[in-house]
């Protein structure tokens, strides 16, 4: 991000020259006994200037020299009418490097990324590391087009494959491009811009270019109005959470519910989690909405098994990553657990694919504390992500909800179908129970249970709904499926189960009324 300007080798340049201006004064210096020594001294000054101003590790300007270049060519450009722009450039989950390969391999990568990068420039073009893993490149006399296609290049670049320890190592970057509007004359301004476009190609997907405009700009605006309102939130209660019931689908019956987090503002009314969610996590507020849900929702599953204690219901939490990474979320969830007396079997935490299956050791240990708990595991947007087979076989998750983007394409494109058939058989083979998200139309539900899967969420059934709404629906069956008879005629397909999932899929299972005996059945 964008700090406060650096000045220390500014200073120290000042204090330099200070000295330099005394020697070549002295009068003594004129003499041919001193000439030699007065040619050293400036040597050693001109080492000292160019250490001052250079990154040590990558051997790039620091911030300070950029920012004296960018002023620099920003006189220019209101002089000449020449373009500036600027590319801040971010590796992608580079803490995850860090964490899982070590500091020095992070130095490693940070060092070749920079080598790249340089070999990307013009002539006039200055690349300079700004913190951490974040580089700007300065790109003056800039065309229309020749910022973007830097932009590309540099990415193109820092795709390929580095080598670490003999291993192959991929890590992406995100890039923002800014140029200068006319008359603009503040560098930190421009460097905001294209840390903006940064954000906001990061939000888009990572690994992708994003170039600031005036859309971007309300939407930073809108950004830091909600991080503001959302601490206000927090402090006032105005979050909330509702529940989408899950069904069972051989018999239409709900057996679990998922806790969505609501921010019912005093002026805006309902705000969508997709508004408020991401600036949350990159603020950290994540960790407190998280805290606040899981309690909620514990709270609210013990009250329902207190008023029909005949009900096993299963209730699943959306965690985040910052969340899990917290040294005391496992001591907070076990305290959840002991306060609200629900049943760790009963309670279900999901955690994203993509963030899954790229987690750091440090990670997979949390999540083995959980199951070591009792509580179950789930691996949420399943399918979205390359994600390695057995990587997914070793991770400490029972459950796999897959991705609604596929549930859409269901009896449309056999290209979905053969994918959720795919990681139906794939689950049942590993011991994994699975969920299908986004369920909006009765065909999709009949396919769904033709094809083995035991449990789906969506509109077609019910959208998020209060807490007070659930209980009519745990008496009664939210769908009857229509073709039950040509259901059963379906031919069982089996497959190998892992022992090591015996104990937590035989629970949860029990919970929604499957055991582990349960036949998958697949479309023929």
């Amino acid at each position: 991000m964008v700090g406060p300007r650096p000045n220390i080798s500014m200073r120290l340049g000042a204090t330099i020259r200070e000295l330099h201006s005394g020697v070549e004064n002295d009068p003594a210096a004129s003499s041919a006994g001193t000439s030699s020594e007065v040619e050293r001294l400036r040597g050693v000054i001109a080492r000292l200037m160019h250490t001052a101003a250079h990154d040590q590790l990558t051997g790039l300007p620091t911030r300070s020299l950029l920012l004296e270049r960018l002023d620099r060519e920003l006189a220019r450009e209101a002089d000449d009418g020449a373009r500036v722009a600027v590319l801040f450039v971010d590796l992608d989950n580079f803490k995850l490097v860090n964490d899982s390969l070590g500091h020095s391999s992070g130095d490693k990568v940070l060092t070749e990324m920079a080598r790249r990068i340089v070999a990307c420039l013009g002539p006039e073009d200055t690349a300079s590391r700004f913190g951490g893993d974040e580089m700007v490149v300065l790109h003056p006399r800039a065309s229309d087009s020749s910022g973007a296609a830097l932009g590309r290049r540099i990415l193109a670049a820092l795709a390929e494959p580095i080598l670490l320890s003999g291993k192959e190592v991929v890590v992406s970057a995100s890039v923002g491009l800014a140029h200068c509007k006319p008359g603009t004359k503040c560098a930190e301004q421009l460097l905001r811009e294209a840390d903006t476009a940064l954000y906001a190609a990061k939000v888009r997907g990572r690994a992708r270019l994003a170039e600031f405009n005036d859309e971007l700009h309300a939407r930073a605006e809108k950004r830091v109005q909600i991080e503001s309102d959302l601490r206000a939130a927090l402090r006032e209660s105005q979050l909330f959470v509702e529940y989408q019931p899950q069904v069972r689908l051989k018999d239409g019956c709900v057996v679990g519910v998922e806790a969505l987090v609501r921010w019912r503002h005093p002026e805006r009314g309902i705000i969508s989690p997709a508004d408020f969610i991401p600036v949350a996590e990159e603020c950290g507020l994540i960790v407190k909405i998280g805290r606040q849900v899981l309690q909620e929702s514990c709270r609210q599953l013990a009250e329902w098994t207190r008023q029909m204690p005949a009900c096993r219901l299963a209730m699943t939490v959306n965690v985040s990553p910052r969340e899990i990474a917290e040294p005391t979320f496992i001591e907070e969830l076990r305290q959840v657990l002991a306060t609200t007396n629900v049943d760790p079997t009963a309670l279900c935490l999901e955690i994203t694919e993509s963030v899954m299956m790229s987690a750091p050791e440090e990670v997979v240990q949390v999540l083995d504390q959980i199951r070591q708990l009792g509580v179950f595991v789930a691996i949420d947007d399943f399918g979205t992500e390359h994600s390695s087979l057995s990587r997914l076989r070793d991770m400490p998750a029972e459950v796999l909800k897959i991705d609604r983007s596929f549930i859409d394409g269901l009896s449309s494109e056999p290209g979905d179908t053969a994918i959720v058939s795919s990681i139906l058989s794939l689950a049942y083979a590993m011991g994994k129970h699975t969920i299908a998200e986004g369920v909006e139309r009765s065909e999709q539900a009949a396919m769904l249970l033709r094809m083995g899967c035991d449990v789906a969420q969506g509109y077609f059934f019910s959208r998020p709904v209060a807490a007070e709404q659930i209980a009519p629906m745990l008496t009664k069956a939210l769908w009857h499926p229509s073709s039950g008879r040509a259901l059963h005629a379906a031919q069982p397909v089996e497959g190998p189960v892992r022992r090591g999932h015996h104990y937590f899929i035989d629970e949860f299972l029990d919970h929604i009324g499957a055991p582990m005996g349960t036949k998958a059945t697949v479309s023929r």
